[in-house]
């Protein structure tokens, strides 16, 4: 048997879940021969001299910057296997130069992310907390509405095209609104075949209502949308950020809400996470903050560990428990 501080470990890298009984049960089923270890990932220094040499996988949350120097701790590690659907935290030229596989769990919020993109849609046609803060100011009835000045969204632009985007556009259609799509790859047949007409960025942009940000975030989308897009979009038009914060210019977006240059936005993700309590984000009327929960579902979440751990599993499995011993 070997000598405990040489077995074999997952190491858990995250505080977002209030245990971890779900992957430990994966992984007992299925890799019995590794330890779990779990670290919060504000204690990865102090941990590190005894998981990191022990590692053959770590299983990280999105806001766990995985650097060069950090993967070269990791010198058994097979697998970084990420709690989300981007894996832009990860150093994955880092992990590539050392045969470790980088995974994301792709499209396991389509549903949830959908809904709360059409329910910031709805919200923004009938604020009802914008209704019920008048009726408290004292207006009632067709006043209460001329005092909101409330709008009616009928075209949807969704940038970016995959599992998220198809399932905002096929909620959208439902709803009766017209559905527009742009992704890098994106053709005018698979734009149709996915029930959305094809349009050019700058076409897009300049005839929608709605904007809702789609796109995975790397080198290439860093602030996709910055002053010059924004001066595109009407005036009466919000933009919607479900993806990463930083595909928005943050200080771009909020000189164009104050200016007026477009109506608001929706953003359920930051370019700084959490934010600043005075940050002015969160103080500039015509954005609304949600607290980087559209992905949220109980089934969504369950979906999110299960198949992050069984990545895990698959790739273990795959070199087998002998390349450890």
């Amino acid at each position: 048997m070997p000598e405990q501080d040489q077995v074999p470990c997952i190491w858990i890298l995250d505080e977002e879940w209030p245990d971890y009984e779900l992957e430990r049960q994966i992984f007992a089923r299925a890799l019995p021969w590794c330890d779990v270890v779990h670290s919060r990932p504000a204690d990865y220094e102090r941990d590190v001299p005894a998981y990191g040499r022990r590692a053959v996988a770590l299983l990280t949350q999105i806001d766990v910057g995985m650097t060069e120097e950090r993967i070269a701790q990791l010198p058994c590690c097979r697998i970084i296997s990420n709690y989300g659907t981007g894996i832009d935290n990860i150093d994955t030229a880092a992990a590539m130069a050392r045969q470790i596989l980088v995974t994301g769990v792709s499209g396991y919020c389509a549903a949830e992310i959908a809904q709360y993109v059409l329910s910031a849609i709805r919200e923004w046609g009938r604020p009802l907390h914008l209704y019920e803060q008048a009726t408290r100011s004292g207006i009632w009835g067709l006043a209460a509405v001329q005092a909101v000045r409330a709008s009616s969204p009928r075209e949807l632009f969704l940038v970016g095209f995959g599992r998220i985007g198809q399932a905002v556009a096929a909620r959208a259609r439902t709803s009766g609104m017209i559905v527009s799509a742009w992704s890098p790859s994106l053709t005018p047949a698979r734009a149709e075949a996915c029930g959305a007409r094809y349009k050019e960025l700058s076409d897009g942009l300049a005839s929608a209502d709605v904007v809702s940000l789609h796109l995975r975030y790397e080198a290439s989308t860093h602030h996709f949308i910055r002053a010059e897009q924004l001066r595109q979009m009407k005036e009466t038009a919000i933009l919607i950020n479900t993806a990463r914060g930083g595909i928005v210019d943050t200080a771009a977006l909020l000189q164009a809400v104050r200016r007026q240059e477009i109506a608001g936005a929706v953003l359920d993700v930051l370019e700084q996470e959490p934010p600043r309590p005075d940050d002015p984000v969160l103080h500039t009327p015509g954005i609304i903050v949600t607290p980087h929960i559209a992905y949220y579902s109980p089934r969504a979440v369950h979906e999110l560990r299960r198949r992050a751990a069984e990545h895990i599993v698959q790739a273990l499995q795959e070199t087998g428990k002998e390349r450890f011993s």
